[in-house]
């Protein structure tokens, strides 16, 4: 079997996609498929990740992303599949090329990676044209896809309501030999310089609109300073707004955008309390790594895999509603609750269950062809 993976959501500052497409890579390695990603670059470029194949394609920068690209020629697309002769491609999280790269020549596989409603909602734009160009997205787009794989259920029922037949759930997973509580800094207050006997409370992901943080920095800001304490770990556009912010008050501090996953799960594991506003995850890959650390969290119900401690979601996003689940948290707090939720998400979530999923989806796709 050879899988091709195109996204554009793969660069230095990229998050979960890049995650799913780094450890799906190797997982790979021995399973006896030739694995390829093609994604964009400022340049042509041909080199390999450990035995997968990466094709970096000349791209144009994406205003007000944060760094994101998107490829310059479609053509030159098909041209490498061509080349490479794929029994499966996987498009992940982009879905305006589906009809383009539609073929009877390999197998046409959607990773709904990212909700369209979410990437709809702060257009200035009238709430029936926003309806009409998600209408328009799964009908004409995704329902080309020979194959749609959705994160989460709810994902799931979203485009099953289309009518769309060919949608798979796969969970995504987390690597618990990183993700987990050992990893905890006992020096992490000092190196912080945050004092004695604080909530430490922690946001990490893309710091823009759609994670509705601006919401989560005003939250924040009713808290007493004298009890919590909130780290921010990320890049977007709404960095310099985070940054003035930690400047201002001594209780926020900024740590940019961390590369390293074992530097992460520091962090996760030295915190208590993981924040988001968010209210369009389509699964919450980061949720899983707090939670796999042995952190609380603290977020809008979604109804996801990914947020199964109810009692600590605030079933609003408003201020009151989010103080009255961070005090929930903070009066949960233990050794003993911690050690729950870790080994919660370890019984529950692996990587290997994930693609092994995957594989299986795709062998019994390729069975019916």
């Amino acid at each position: 079997m050879k899988l091709v993976d195109i996204t554009p959501y793969f660069h230095r500052k990229s998050g979960g996609i890049k995650r799913y497409l780094t450890e799906k890579s190797k997982f790979l390695k021995g399973k006896g498929v030739e694995h390829v990603l093609l994604i964009p670059g400022k340049e042509r470029k041909t080199y390999w990740l450990e035995e997968t194949k990466v094709y970096e394609l000349p791209s144009f920068p994406l205003p007000l992303t944060g760094g994101y690209r998107f490829f310059s020629s479609l053509s030159e697309i098909k041209e490498i599949l061509q080349k490479e002769e794929p029994d499966i491609v996987e498009l992940g999280g982009t879905y305006q090329p589906i009809p383009m790269l539609k073929s009877d020549r390999y197998l046409l596989s959607v990773f709904y990676h990212s909700d369209i409603r979410t990437d709809l909602s702060l257009l200035p734009a009238p709430e029936r044209l926003k309806r009409t160009f998600v209408e328009r997205t799964v009908r004409k787009k995704l329902s080309k896809a020979d194959l749609i794989l959705v994160p989460s259920r709810r994902q799931q029922e979203f485009l099953e309501s289309y009518g769309l037949e060919r949608v798979v759930t796969v969970n995504l997973g987390v690597d618990t030999e990183v993700f987990n509580p050992s990893k905890r800094n006992p020096y992490f207050e000092k190196i912080m310089r945050i004092g004695e006997r604080k909530f430490k409370l922690l946001y990490v992901g893309r710091l823009s609109p759609e994670k509705n943080v601006g919401f989560l920095l005003d939250f924040f800001q009713h808290l007493d300073p004298a009890l919590f304490h909130l780290i921010v770990v990320g890049d977007g556009p709404v960095r310099r707004k985070v940054e003035r912010l930690a400047q201002k008050l001594p209780n926020l501090s900024y740590l940019d955008y961390v590369y390293r996953k074992e530097e992460l799960a520091e962090i996760y594991a030295s915190c208590d309390i993981f924040l988001s506003a968010s209210t369009g995850e389509t699964y919450g890959l980061c949720f899983l790594e707090a939670q796999a650390c042995g952190c609380l969290l603290v977020a809008p119900n979604m109804g996801l895999e990914t947020q199964p401690f109810e009692e600590f979601l605030p079933k609003e996003l408003t201020v009151d509603a989010f103080y009255e689940a961070t005090l929930r948290a903070c009066n949960a707090l233990s050794v003993s609750t911690r050690e729950k939720v870790s080994s919660y998400v370890a019984t529950h979530f692996s990587w290997e269950a994930t693609f092994e999923k995957l594989l299986e989806t795709y062998r019994s796709a390729l069975s019916t062809l």
